[in-house]
């Protein structure tokens, strides 16, 4: 049965579904798009409702776009946690964190591009929201205690700043990932091919983890 010309049938009255659902279709619109580039129409039709009520649970283009950042970076994070670093030995911990973090970038594209999107945007949006900075820091924390106490206990021979880490972790994780074309056109090898990128998860791991064994303050 079909609703009649110019009518619509009354959406299950399930608005958390609702949203869900129109986070979904803006997540993969913002990805493919970027911000500029997004259209409102296409979210709504995606998910078979009218703009009036995307702008009820976002308020606008620009909230809703912020809200997916916020939505991409809290679901990392909530998966950090779930990693109990704080449980595990100093190696084991960080060797759980940098395999994590490349096994996430590589099996979410639409973070990967939404992040990446971002950032030709200079961080103008993730600015206004202070939800995705007050999440990292807890990550942050983590590093500094698996740094620190492994550091104390002669497990590591090197201490580093936890962000300067963490962004080498997240290097070792994307940067194939957001040059994979390009790198595979000019060095005849398939950056992006399964094979290769189990063999850089391998790197990252272990070459993270020989900069915290080698003893390099007498360099």
């Amino acid at each position: 049965m079909t609703a009649p010309l110019g009518k619509s049938f009354p959406r299950s009255r399930d608005p958390e579904r609702t949203r869900a659902q129109l986070m979904d279709a803006a997540l993969t619109e913002f990805a493919d798009h970027g911000f500029h580039g997004a259209r409102v129409d296409r979210i709504t039709k995606a998910v078979g409702c009218n703009a009036r009520l995307l702008y009820h649970y976002f308020g606008n283009k620009e909230k809703l776009y912020i809200a997916a950042l916020e939505h991409i970076f809290t679901d990392i994070r909530a998966q950090e946690r779930q990693l109990e670093l704080e449980r595990l030995p100093p190696r084991a911990a960080m060797e759980r964190l940098v395999g994590f973090t490349f096994d996430f970038f590589d099996s979410n594209p639409l973070f990967v591009n939404l992040a990446r999107n971002e950032n030709l945007l200079e961080g103008r949006y993730i600015v206004q929201t202070d939800a995705v900075r007050a999440s990292s820091q807890p990550l942050i924390d983590a590093i500094t205690k698996i740094v620190q106490q492994g550091h104390a206990e002669g497990v590591f021979a090197r201490s580093y700043d936890p962000l300067q880490l963490y962004v080498t972790i997240v290097a070792l994780s994307a940067h194939h990932l957001n040059n994979g074309h390009t790198f595979s056109a000019i060095f005849g090898v398939n950056l992006l091919s399964p094979e290769w990128r189990a063999e850089r998860r391998r790197h990252a791991i272990a070459f993270v983890m020989n900069a915290l064994d080698a003893d390099l303050s007498k360099s």
